[in-house]
């Protein structure tokens, strides 16, 4: 299961683990944004770590060369989002 972020998918490990399943031999579970409480978490986090900050200013540069109609910058090779594996996957 893919969380929309890491509260959310230490929610979904919460449920799984009370409902009686076992986190990652029955279900899976991968969060996003690679908070601090995915590495604290008990099992830790499984979860996509990618550069907003970068981002933003790429959506922002983006939109400056679309309004002048210029061709619109490429993605940065640094902003590729990361997996970070941990114990829920």
């Amino acid at each position: 299961m893919v969380a929309y972020n890491d509260d959310a998918a230490a929610a979904v490990v919460g449920t799984a683990i009370r409902a009686g399943l076992r986190v990652p031999a029955d279900l899976a579970v991968v969060g996003n944004d690679d908070a601090p409480l995915a590495s604290l978490f008990v099992p830790a986090l499984t979860t996509v770590r990618l550069d907003t900050a970068l981002l933003g200013r790429w959506l922002a540069e983006y939109v400056l060369h679309r309004l002048r109609g210029s061709p619109p910058p490429a993605w940065p090779a640094a902003g590729e989002p990361v997996l970070v594996h941990r114990e829920t996957t």
